[in-house]
């Protein structure tokens, strides 16, 4: 079938120009077109008969559905009853009591009960009405009265209405509420026990459907859900239909007061109920075999857990302890390598330094076997050979172990050669003295003639111009001595850059200009020529020293650490202009004087902690003068212990 669609005109607005076209027209196409579905019928009904919609719809549509619903009538139709039968104590029922009847056994429901539908209730009424109605009765010749039939009608009433219904099914006196013991005895079932009383409470549900309590084959998930939702169980059991009621009352006030007491039994009986069910819960939880089997399968698992765990911690500690053992092995033989190179290197060492007493051995003793190359005015002077000797020793403590060991194969090869032996011995003078101006003065008994006084002038120059520096620079203060012994303890020897390194850290720590590598040089070289025969003397030196303003500053001050760098508390300590005095020794009825405290002071930092002798004490009670050893102990316990009250 075509159809052909006419286009309207245009409007008498359109402007031809205005509009801008995109794309042609389609071309028309041909289509079939059926009609389908409930209409079609009635349509070619209506077109054969030539008959209007509302006449097809009586004719033939009206019909059809009337007889589906007849069908569906006689579908729904309940089956034939077989109602309870009607006893002596039925027919002598009081109408008047009829909150204390059984609504369902007068109907003939006893069997049924909460289960009967609406349908059954109406066929049963209907069934009774026809049996026991005044009027039925009357024809029949029954002259009984009809106070069974009042009855009949009053559990109608109370079944036939869903809210009254459920208010006499809260408290059906025929179904019981008792529930199982906290126990089951010898051969009883769990779920036979328990099963039927859950389907019995679930009647009060609120929520549908209610979960079935299962068997043994139930999944776990399913068990869960059960006990989840009677956990959480909603009742709509009501206990109205118990509400006390008065026929007349008064006034308004006694009947308030009968509603409230009504509802204050309602509540109470619902508390209990709830109670109830929670006791009825808890119990099917304690006795359900389903929890225990998955508990025993849960701790199960969790004890296969803890084993996993447990093995791989072990093997992961087994692991541990074969590394720490290989490890160990390891570092073993490493440490017994480095022990065992450690001691190679020091036999080494040893060797070299028993290499080169005896090389400085054999140059003394060439030396003197050519009476130290004396000239015969000079071999007449009591002291020329013990001079020389000294010398010799000072040049061979300057020297270095290539010279030592150049001037060695010198000396062997012209042990005859006295003037060649001279020779070699001043020009090894002076090349110690071009690199130690300050060893310069030490030589010169071995300056003879012109040329050899030529060629030592400058080295002569050099010692006189550090004896000058010497004399004419500024003066040491004790605490520059303090912090130079401090400096050379702590920057031993082979330090890089040593004597710059002393100098920069003294300046640093000690507030004053900075001392020239010459003077650090030269006065660590004069500390140690006194302190040689270790009997005190550089201490000595230290306390009979006149006290410039710095050392005034150390009055009664406790020191911070005597085998270290001075603190910079102590520092920042040192411009404060009054000083409390010096506090008397606990055990000693003499008060420390400043000359004491600073004698002290500089014997500790001579002889620190970290000195090995037996005699510390000794020493530094031998320079304080006027003091003991027991003085000197008493008087730094006390100082300690004052430094620790401050810092608190």
């Amino acid at each position: 079938m075509t159809s052909i669609f006419n286009l309207p005109t245009a409007p008498t607005s359109f402007v031809f120009n205005s509009v801008i076209v995109h794309a042609p027209i389609s071309k028309p196409a041909s289509a079939q077109i059926q009609l389908v579905g409930a209409q079609y019928p009635s349509y070619m009904r209506r077109m054969q008969n030539n008959s209007s919609e509302l006449e097809d719809y009586k004719a033939h549509v009206l019909p059809s559905k009337m007889a589906k619903i007849k069908l569906e009538d006689a579908a729904r139709k309940p089956a034939d009853l077989i109602l309870d039968e009607v006893t002596e104590d039925l027919l002598d029922l009081d109408p008047a009591e009829w909150k204390e009847q059984d609504h369902y056994h007068v109907l003939g429901l006893s069997s049924l009960r909460y289960k009967a539908e609406r349908s059954q209730i109406k066929q049963a009424h209907q069934m009774r009405a026809l049996q026991f109605h005044p009027d039925k009765r009357a024809v029949q010749g029954d002259n009984h009265d009809d106070a069974f039939f009042k009855c009949v009608q009053r559990a109608y009433e109370a079944l036939i209405n869903p809210i009254k219904r459920m208010q006499f099914d809260s408290v059906d006196p025929a179904i019981s509420d008792s529930i199982p013991k906290s126990s089951l005895e010898d051969g009883q079932d769990f779920f036979n026990t328990y099963g039927p009383i859950f389907e019995r409470e679930a009647r009060f549900s609120k929520k549908k459907p209610v979960p079935k309590l299962g068997t043994m084959d139930t999944p776990r998930e399913q068990m869960e859900e059960f006990y989840s939702f009677w956990a959480h169980f909603d009742s709509w059991r009501s206990f109205e239909y118990l509400d006390k009621e008065k026929e007349q009352m008064e006034n308004r006030e006694e009947k308030r007061w009968y509603e409230k007491q009504n509802k204050a039994e309602r509540m109470r009986r619902k508390k209990e109920d709830n109670k109830r069910i929670s006791t009825l819960v808890q119990q099917a939880m304690s006795l359900d075999p389903r929890i225990e089997m998955y508990k025993e399968q849960e701790r199960r698992e969790k004890e296969n857990k803890r084993l996993a765990r447990e093995a791989v911690a072990n093997r992961a500690e087994q692991e541990r302890r074969q590394a720490e053992e290989a490890k160990r092995a390891q570092d073993s033989l490493k440490l017994g390598q480095e022990r065992k190179q450690a001691a190679e290197e020091k036999r080494l060492r040893e060797e070299k330094k028993q290499e080169l007493r005896l090389m400085k051995k054999a140059i003394r003793h060439a030396a003197k076997s050519n009476n130290y190359m004396l000239d015969d005015d000079q071999k007449r002077q009591t002291t020329a050979e013990a001079v020389r000797a000294a010398e010799i020793d000072i040049l061979l403590d300057n020297m270095q172990k290539e010279a030592i060991e150049k001037l060695h194969s010198t000396l062997l090869d012209s042990s005859s050669d006295r003037e060649r032996m001279r020779a070699a011995i001043f020009e090894q003078i002076t090349a110690v003295v071009a690199r130690i101006p300050a060893v310069g003065p030490s030589f010169t008994s071995f300056a003879r003639g012109s040329d050899i006084a030529e060629n030592n002038r400058s080295s002569r120059e050099i010692g006189s111009a550090q004896y000058r520096i010497k004399n004419t620079a500024r003066e040491w203060s004790a605490k520059e001595l303090e912090l130079l012994i401090k400096a050379v303890n702590k920057f031993p020897s082979g330090t890089a850059l040593r004597w710059q390194t002393i100098s920069k850290w003294m300046s640093q720590h000690g507030e004053f200009p900075r001392r020239t590598d010459d003077e650090i040089l030269t006065k660590t070289a004069e500390l140690r020529g006194s302190g040689k025969s270790g009997s005190g003397l550089l201490v000595k030196s230290l306390q009979n020293r006149k006290m410039n303003n710095d050392d005034k500053n150390l009055k009664n001050e406790a020191s911070i650490r005597y085998d270290g760098p001075l603190q910079q508390q102590h520092q920042q300590q040192k411009g404060e202009a009054n000083r409390t005095e010096v506090s008397k020794s606990p055990n000693t009825d003499r008060p420390w004087s400043s000359e004491e405290q600073a004698q002290l002071e500089r014997a500790l930092q001579a002889y620190p902690p970290t000195y090995k002798g037996a005699d510390r004490w000794d020493k530094i009670a031998e320079a304080v003068v006027g003091r003991t050893k027991k003085d000197c102990k008493q008087r730094v316990k006390f100082l300690v212990e004052q430094v620790r009250s401050k810092s608190k």
